[in-house]
């Protein structure tokens, strides 16, 4: 099986209209070199599988994702809210560890420090 291509966006909201056209319903969250990757579970299209991702600094204050169908806004709760037909709550999954591809598709690199070069006197 060819490996999955990796999709990067630019913002969550990118992320909530492919979660909410594909009707996929959660996101999975993954800390990657200090950076917080969300990412959706594998889309195929023929033998290939997409994984479309986003790169914060910070993570998202919340377990859900909650996109209100009528005016197309998106917040992040701590608790499910139950009960408005409008909302759409995706949870966010807590990923630890996974082997079902490499973490190099995110193309996230670690920072390096920078050294501080000490002047010659001659």
């Amino acid at each position: 099986m060819p490996l999955p291509k990796a999709i990067k966006l630019k913002s969550l909201e990118d992320l909530v209209n492919i979660v909410v056209s594909a009707q996929i319903p959660l996101v999975h969250h993954l800390i990657v070199n200090d950076k917080h990757v969300y990412f959706l579970p594998f889309l195929s299209i023929g033998n290939v599988g997409i994984i479309y991702y986003l790169v914060t600094q910070q993570p998202l204050e919340g377990k859900f994702i909650v996109y209100n169908k009528f005016n197309g806004k998106i917040s992040i709760e701590k608790e499910y809210k139950g009960g408005d037909t409008r909302l759409t709550h995706v949870p966010i999954i807590e990923v630890i560890d996974q082997n079902a591809f490499s973490h190099k598709i995110f193309h996230i690199k670690k920072e390096k420090k920078k050294k501080k070069k000490k002047k010659e006197e001659k």
